[in-house]
């Protein structure tokens, strides 16, 4: 066997290392065989292959009209220090170069990983925002009832991705809804009008992204999602990016922070 490291298209014959793999590099967010086997039914799931051993991984797609979403990127602890970091980000880079329209890459990586952010600006990446991800429980929710959360509409994606095409743009809510992982919902005040939106995921369960235009919908939102969930949890989990005043709200309800972000952008063009 060769001993240099080959990057290709991860396979269903990679579950059984990459289940280890993942739960060692991402301990607090390992995916689920379902999710495993999802994904491999898309482009852009690679592994970095060592002697038929999966050691690093990747997982990329397009984002809206024109953006990429770096998804994963990760060196087992064990390979690390060799460059390997390096390949994959090249890798990344020349596989979105590829896809036509596509003008800048976005990525997430925890505040206090000063190692990964390195590589990042290493090829470019600079910090464009801040997300906060917290753990909601239900039973602490006060909703006004002043506004309802529902399945958005068909005739509502286009301007629903109008009025939140940094977040949530119409061709990033459609290819949200190819998926029966997933939900897109919107909040509606009391006169019918969008006042939020986010995508969904029962299962997690959480939402990312997740947009608010009044911090006081919130409740009402969260409330609402509950509906959407299943039985078993009695919390959803919030992903929103540069919100700090919703940040302190959680802060001062005493929510527990599951980690903060640096979103990380890199232009194409």
């Amino acid at each position: 066997m060769s001993n240099e490291p080959v990057i290709r298209p991860m396979t269903i014959d990679d579950w059984i290392f990459f289940r280890k793999f993942d739960a060692e590099i991402f301990p607090d967010d390992s995916v689920s065989e379902n999710w495993f086997k999802k994904r491999l039914e898309r482009d852009g799931f690679f592994t970095l292959d060592l002697n038929g051993q999966v050691v690093g991984q990747l997982v990329l797609a397009p984002y809206g009209e024109n953006e990429g979403h770096l998804g994963r990127i990760g060196v087992s602890q064990d390979h690390q220090g060799k460059g390997y970091g390096n390949l994959l980000m090249k890798h990344a880079i020349e596989w979105f170069q590829k896809h036509e329209g596509i003008k800048q890459i976005h990525l997430y990586t925890q505040d206090h990983n000063k190692v990964a952010q390195s590589l990042y600006k290493k090829f470019g990446f600079t910090i464009s925002g801040t997300t906060w991800h917290y753990f909601i429980p239900l039973d602490s929710l006060k909703p006004l009832n002043d506004y309802t959360c529902q399945e958005i509409l068909e005739n509502e994606i286009d301007p629903v991705g109008e009025k939140y095409a940094s977040t949530l743009p119409a061709a990033q809510i459609r290819r949200f809804l190819t998926s029966d992982e997933f939900q897109v919902l919107t909040l509606k005040n009391n006169s019918g009008d969008v006042v939020g939106a986010c995508r969904f995921t029962p299962s997690f369960p959480g939402c990312f992204p997740f947009v608010l235009d009044n911090i006081d919908s919130f409740d009402d939102f969260l409330a609402g999602l509950k509906q959407y969930s299943l039985p078993d949890y009695d919390y959803i989990r919030v992903t929103y990016t540069d919100y700090p005043k919703l940040a302190q709200l959680c802060e001062e309800r005493m929510y527990k922070l599951h980690h903060r972000l640096f979103k990380m952008t890199l232009s194409l063009v």
